[in-house]
């Protein structure tokens, strides 16, 4: 008679199925792969602090109404960003952005970076999802895919997003949207979410393996 050790075969089976998985990895962006706010970091670059302080303090009645739950956060980050870049065409702020990121490639958090660099040179796919608009985002790490919020232009800033802001359950629209198979053939792949704030917990849900960055 043939003893059979049921719970090392299943731990085998899941390792081997483990090792023929895809492996993806979303990342939040802002307090997760950064230091700093990036969209705070952006219009002092512009405009120096006491820019950014009058910014703030242009948009000040729709700030209280926000904080109250009587305004969108979407509609007061619109407001903000269009106060700041509203004169620019598409060109002109992506010339921006990438000199902004030239410059502040300090602001990323060096050791999940490179961890994430490391994860996609073993063949894993890295996606950031992130509530900043993709202009900035993609050109501070343009090693890896970014969903992030989307801009208007015609030609320069409109002052409204194309996509609605790329927060809480929209992190999970947008990631399903781009990849639908996780939704149809789930069991195909592993899902690894890092993230730290309330706006990440949706998408930390949605992970199979959840890291919280702090």
């Amino acid at each position: 008679m043939v003893m059979v050790n049921c719970r090392k075969n299943k731990s085998y089976f899941f390792l081997f199925n483990f090792y023929f998985m895809k492996k993806i990895i979303f990342s939040d962006f802002d307090g997760t792969l950064t230091t700093k706010d990036s969209m705070m970091s952006i219009i002092i670059y512009q405009q120096g602090r006491l820019g950014l302080v009058l910014a703030l303090l242009r948009i000040l009645p729709w700030l209280i109404l926000m904080f109250m739950g009587r305004y969108s956060n979407q509609r007061t980050k619109e407001r903000l960003l269009h106060h700041c870049f509203g004169r620019m065409t598409v060109e002109e702020f992506n010339d921006f952005c990438q000199r902004f990121a030239d410059s502040h490639r300090h602001i990323l958090r060096n050791d999940l970076y490179d961890k994430l660099v490391d994860a996609k040179a073993n063949g894993d796919e890295v996606v950031v999802v992130t509530a900043s608009p993709e202009n900035w985002v993609s050109r501070l790490v343009p090693e890896f895919k970014v969903l992030g919020t989307k801009m208007e232009f015609n030609p320069c800033f409109t002052g409204r997003f194309l996509t609605p802001n790329c927060y809480a359950q929209e992190k999970v629209n947008r990631i399903l949207a781009a990849y639908p198979e996780l939704e149809t053939d789930r069991s195909s792949f592993h899902v690894t979410a890092f993230g730290d704030s309330r706006g990440d917990k949706e998408m930390l849900e949605f992970a199979d393996e959840r890291i919280t960055v702090s």
